[in-house]
């Protein structure tokens, strides 16, 4: 082959590669052309990544597809995705971006990131480096790998993270990220920090928007010196509130709280304590509840407690239904059958409202009302009581309020229409004593005149009657007196300017008393607590052993806790009988009796003192009646038996025999023997 014929041959080669390249260049313009035109690349292939801009470009037709190589301010845009970096190389499907990678997507998902991978059939996206994912202005969410589902707006995490949201911070280990329901979850090490406290936790979820952080496992945070922990719940970051659900506890110092579930508010200081399955606890230094719900107002101080309620604090003591209480003002609300321990008052009732600040109570259904020290009770269905004033009213809807007291270990049982004490402040004044001239002449009576002493045991005979001489009298230790103490009988009214504080007990309409030793009734009564003195007005009567004692007024002097005296003020008698059939008799305008270890040893009757006694022998058959009558007289009893009696002031005395008597003439003024109105015992009242 010649030369010629070799040129043509080398020249027709060249133009068939030069024509095979101008083919291929013109195939990659229109694809190019295609791509720059996004909606012709859409509308024809809508899996096709669109370039909508590069500085320059290289292509390699060699491979099937061509690659692409895209260096300079490079923008893609697919399946509603805009990506950019500096260089990046696509084939087909498959986009590789290095530098400064940015992913958009709306206006809000923003992803940063050294480098990514793309598939373009898959929708997803790896990126690695320093990446940082933003979804609106403040959520941040920082990791060095990323997987990124671009159709379902989802972000997963391997190499831990951390998102930042305003003040919060959230780590953990692995976790994913649903772009769209703006809700994260993170697992292992997971470590929530806020601007005054940690939460840590293996697993939870954040939402973004509500900022609620749901415990998908244990979790514990921790608040200055507090801490909470729970198997479950959830808790609102930026409102510091949250439910922490199973096993909950709270600690703080020596400040402990058990729960089924503990609702915490931080911004209130509130917490909550709620019990399915057990009662609630809270216990610190100063207060220990137990309830099925426990409210807690820590900045308040206000407790309030449902179901199976409790409470005891430095002074106080508290059970019921329901329990409210205001550590601040001491005030208490209670319902349900309820018990408050206010030493020296314990309190139990249905419901109860009681506000110490004020000392103000009220207190409904089946009220038991106790003070420990004066060791005194009220049982009633209502008491309505104001301490400032010493103010108490006891009521019942159907039968009557009942008092008790100790008195000698014994206890007194009082029941009346209605119980009331109030309190008065007056000047002291010292009046007149009106019964002063009575009382400077029956001392020199006793003095100088004569005595008629009764013999009450005579066998054979009928009265043995003994005058005693006036030395017999002086020489008498219970009768002694001085010109000095008949001197101090005062006549004049004095203001002392002292101003004293009285307390009184009344019992109002139809009062009934017991005690073992000694019963009464009257219409009405009063307790003067300053005197210790009972004094019982209208109709009033006193039974002891088989006497009946009765008057106008009849008042009863306590001296520590016992039965001192015992005064009757005008129309004065005293009954007894051993059989009922006939009865000794005592009468006059004013009655003293005096009593020692419960039982009265002396008592002075004066005015009109009339005495009609049944004698006795040996066998104490009745042998006659002694009727005597004297301006003043003297009883002396020894174990509740009269063994002397002594007349002042011209006696007049007669012995008649039991067959020539005439026993109803005998009867005194007014003679009424009631003993159907005595209360047996206590079921009487």
């Amino acid at each position: 082959m010649n030369l010629s014929v070799k040129l043509i041959l080398s020249y027709s080669a060249v133009f068939r590669l030069l024509i095979i390249g101008l083919v291929s260049l013109v195939t990659a313009v229109s694809h190019l052309h295609s791509q720059v035109n996004p909606k012709i690349s859409t509308q024809q292939d809508p899996k096709k990544i669109s370039i909508h801009s590069e500085n320059n470009q290289v292509i390699d037709a060699t491979t099937d597809p061509a690659t692409q190589y895209l260096n300079g301010d490079v923008k893609v845009y697919h399946a509603g995705t805009f990506m950019f970096c500096d260089s990046a190389i696509l084939r087909g499907p498959d986009l590789r971006m290095h530098f400064n990678v940015v992913l958009l997507q709306n206006d809000t998902i923003r992803i940063f990131a050294d480098s990514l991978s793309y598939n373009g059939d898959s929708l997803v996206a790896y990126l690695y480096g320093d990446i940082i994912l933003e979804n609106g202005l403040s959520k941040k969410l920082y990791t060095t790998f990323l997987k990124y589902d671009v159709k379902n707006k989802i972000a997963y995490y391997t190499r831990n993270a951390r998102l930042v949201d305003g003040t919060s911070t959230l780590l953990s280990r692995r976790g994913k990220y649903f772009l769209n329901e703006k809700t994260a979850y993170f697992y292992e090490n997971v470590k929530v920090q806020g601007d005054d406290f940690d939460l840590i936790s293996d697993s939870l979820s954040y939402n973004t928007i509500t900022q609620e952080t749901r415990f998908l496992a244990p979790v514990r945070i921790n608040k200055d010196t507090s801490r909470i922990f729970s198997e479950r719940g959830w808790f609102d970051l930026d409102d510091k509130l949250g439910d922490f659900i199973g096993n909950a506890q709270y600690m703080e110092g020596k400040t402990t709280a058990k729960a089924d579930t503990i609702t915490y508010n931080g911004k209130l200081d509130l917490v909550i304590l709620k019990g399915d399955t057990i009662r609630s606890e809270y216990i610190s230094e100063k207060d220990t509840a137990y309830a099925k719900v426990i409210y807690y107002d820590k900045k308040n101080e206000i407790f309030r407690l449902t179901k199976d309620a409790w409470y005891k604090g430095e002074k106080n003591e508290v059970s019921g239904e329901k329990i409210f209480y205001d550590k601040k003002t001491e005030k208490f609300n209670v319902s349900g059958r309820s018990k408050v321990s206010d030493p020296p008052s314990i309190i139990e009732a249905d419901t109860l409202d009681y506000d110490k600040t004020i000392k103000y109570g009220k207190a409904d259904g089946h009220v038991v009302w106790r003070d420990t020290s004066a060791k005194t009770a009220i049982i009633a269905d209502h008491v309505l009581y104001k301490g400032a004033e010493n103010y108490m009213k006891a009521t019942n809807d159907t039968g009557r309020p009942l008092f008790t007291t100790d008195i000698d270990g014994d206890t007194l049982f009082l029941k009346a229409d209605t119980l009331k004490s109030f309190r008065v402040i007056k000047e002291r004044i010292i009046v007149p004593d009106k019964n002063a001239a009575r009382k400077a002449k029956n001392f020199k009576n006793k003095m100088t005149e004569p005595i008629e002493k009764l013999d009450i045991t005579a066998d054979d005979k009928l009265g043995k009657l003994e005058i005693l001489s006036s030395d017999t009298i002086q020489n008498d230790s219970t009768l002694q007196t001085s010109d000095t103490l008949i001197a101090k009988i005062s006549t004049d009214t004095i203001f002392t300017g002292i101003m004293d504080t009285i307390d009184y007990f009344i019992g109002d309409n139809n009062v009934k008393m017991f005690k073992s030793d000694m019963q009464a009734v009257c219409d009405s009564l009063v307790y003067n607590k300053s005197d210790s003195m009972f004094t019982l007005l209208s109709a009033p009567f006193v039974w002891s052993d088989s006497s009946q004692i009765a008057g106008d007024t009849i008042d009863i002097f306590m001296r520590l806790k016992k039965v001192d005296r015992l005064v009757v003020r005008s129309e004065a008698s005293i009954l007894s009988s051993e059989d009922l059939i006939f009865f000794n008799q005592i009468k006059g305008r004013f009655l003293e009796a005096f009593f020692k270890e419960s039982k009265i040893y002396r008592m002075d009757v004066d005015g009109n003192a009339r005495v009609v006694y049944y004698l006795t022998d040996k066998e104490k058959a009745y042998i006659g009646v002694n009727t005597t009558e004297a301006a003043n007289m003297s009883f002396f009893l020894k174990d509740n038996k009269i063994t002397d009696i002594r007349n002042y002031g011209e006696p007049r005395s007669k012995v008649i025999p039991m067959k020539t008597a005439d026993h109803d003439a005998l009867k005194i003024k007014g003679f009424l023997w009631n003993i159907d109105k005595r209360p047996k015992t206590t079921g009487d009242l």
